[in-house]
């Protein structure tokens, strides 16, 4: 469905709101910058427009902001953020390319299969029980049901889904009996090279129908992770950064994210859908945050993407921009035309990627058995 540019009743008065919010938001921030506000109001103000986030977080990037207007007054886009206009059938975007070294363990494809068929419960009409007596009978794994009497149609159908390498409905099957978390929608993974994974992370302007100006795609070629990031210099640029995001899908991508499958994939199909432009985007799709739930909720203080970062590898983001506040930083360089503004946005997509990458690892080395 294609969503139209003005949105209609629930959709119109939630845009209304956001817009008298974005409106207010603006003021009060130009008032700060001009030191107008009362002593500790900020901290009042942060808590009632950005709930989750405490006051040293907001004042920390509050005082980042103003610091960088002041280091990149009258600095080019080019020599702030390296990179270069791109030409897309759909016109121009700003394009951002780096590389760097980072091992990505995935499991044997191998392993990935015996894990898979050796649990028989994936076949309808199996259950714990049945499962033991049909181990104790010499039925050891799916493969083997295919010459069960009752269980063979099914065991064929699912043999012939794994057999041809489509992940993607593998994971149905996996996720109609058990959780998106499990440990065997992950090691479907392993029927993928890696060099299928796209990694995929988006900056928004705010929740859905507002203009996505930054789309981040990470891919691996060996112990190496490409990064390409796609940069809206104005909103109009939107269809080029989108159209450019598509050119990194192919036939046996399988897209990693965080949060994903509830949000950066469905937001780049409506805005594709807004501006009435095809994409397939129906692939494997694996959620690292469900997986990290279900390894680390018990340990970790938070499965947040930033807390697993800090739990995990021990990094400390210096200078980051917190999600809930790159809409505002966007504005901040759409108003005043400094670059500055732009340059948090970029590391913390480029962050988000590179840990992405290392927790979607991670996850391989502690649940490979």
């Amino acid at each position: 469905m294609v969503l139209n540019a003005r949105p209609h009743g629930g959709e119109q008065k939630l845009s209304s709101t956001l817009d008298r919010i974005r409106e207010k938001w603006r003021d009060r921030t130009d008032r700060m910058d001009r030191k107008e506000i009362p002593d500790g109001d900020e901290q009042g103000f942060a808590a009632a427009f950005f709930p989750g986030m405490i006051p040293e977080e907001y004042d920390r990037a509050r005082r980042l902001k103003r610091r960088l207007l002041q280091t990149f007054r009258n600095v080019p886009l080019e020599e702030a953020i390296p990179g270069t206009e791109l030409h897309t059938e759909k016109g121009l975007c700003y394009h951002v390319r780096t590389e760097e070294t980072l091992p990505l363990r995935i499991i044997r494809r191998e392993k990935a299969r015996e894990n898979i068929l050796s649990d028989l419960k994936l076949i309808y009409g199996v259950g714990e029980i049945t499962e033991r007596e049909l181990k104790e009978k010499g039925y050891r794994t799916i493969a083997d049901l295919a010459a069960h009497p009752r269980f063979s149609a099914r065991a064929e159908t699912f043999l012939n889904i794994l057999d041809t390498g489509d992940t993607g409905r593998l994971c149905d099957w996996i996720g109609r009996w058990f959780s998106r978390s499990h440990p065997l929608i992950l090691h479907s993974s392993g029927l993928h090279e890696k060099e299928d994974f796209l990694l995929l992370d988006i900056e928004t302007l705010g929740l859905f129908t507002r203009p996505i100006i930054l789309l981040g795609a990470a891919q691996i070629s060996g112990n190496r992770i490409r990064v390409d990031q796609y940069l809206l210099r104005d909103i109009h640029e939107e269809p080029a950064a989108l159209a450019a995001l598509l050119s990194h899908v192919g036939k046996r991508s399988a897209f990693v994210t965080f949060n994903g499958r509830a949000f950066d994939v469905p937001y780049i199909r409506e805005r594709l859908a807004y501006y009435r432009m095809g994409g397939d985007l129906e692939r494997a799709h694996f959620d690292v945050l469900h997986f990290s739930r279900r390894a680390w909720r018990d340990r970790a203080p938070s499965c947040r993407l930033t807390a697993l970062e800090t739990y995990l590898f021990g990094i400390e983001r210096e200078d980051d921009v917190p999600s809930a506040l790159v809409p505002e930083f966007y504005e901040t360089y759409r108003r005043t035309g400094n670059v500055g503004p732009l340059v948090p946005i970029i590391r913390h997509n480029h962050g988000d990627l590179i840990t992405l990458a290392r927790i979607f690892s991670r996850l391989h080395e502690e649940w490979e058995r």
